[in-house]
């Protein structure tokens, strides 16, 4: 789907998923590849350019193994140094981690536009509900990701205004019942 804040194609998927996704337009998407670490890697064959990226779906405390801002940096390199060719995030279940990653992109996109505060949010939640209704955003992913470009506190105050929008609020219930 265009998102025009991003003014790029973007879209989310689970791993049950991506290969197909990918073999109906071999050769056009970047793919951002997040899976936990006893998880099989997706089969990225028919992706333009692929990276691949390894942390758990951890959602606080300090787990050795849950994602760390270094992935994060390498993740938003990776999207930047795509340009405007169509993105793929894909997790295992395409609705946490890839969701926190979509969510960042798009709310990075608007912040260097000038928007902030409820409109940011409300456009934001818009356009990832777009892409992926089901989103549930990983709660570290999206703190560690807005720290990348904004003072720590700030980065906290926005992680908490968009995880507690309506919509994904129903979303984090719906994934927890």
């Amino acid at each position: 789907m265009f998102i025009e804040s991003l003014q790029r194609e973007t879209a989310v998927c689970p791993h049950s998923e991506v290969e197909q996704f990918l073999a109906d337009s071999p050769g056009r998407w970047h793919v951002i590849s997040i899976r936990e670490p006893d998880h099989p890697e997706a089969i990225l064959k028919d992706a333009l350019r692929s990276r691949v990226f390894v942390f758990t779906d951890v959602f606080g405390g300090t787990e050795s193994d849950g994602p760390r801002a270094t992935h994060l940096e390498s993740i938003l390199r990776f999207a930047r140094q795509s340009g405007n060719a169509p993105l793929l995030v894909q997790c295992w279940a395409g609705r946490s981690r890839s969701t926190a990653v979509a969510l960042l992109l798009i709310v990075q996109s608007l912040w260097d536009k000038g928007m902030d505060g409820a409109e940011l949010v409300r456009t934001a939640v818009d356009a990832l509900l777009m892409i992926r209704p089901v989103a549930a955003p990983n709660r570290l992913v999206l703190r560690l990701e807005l720290e990348q470009f904004l003072p720590q506190s700030l980065a906290g105050t926005l992680a908490k205004s968009l995880l507690s929008e309506p919509r994904l609020m129903e979303n984090f219930q719906t994934v927890s019942s």
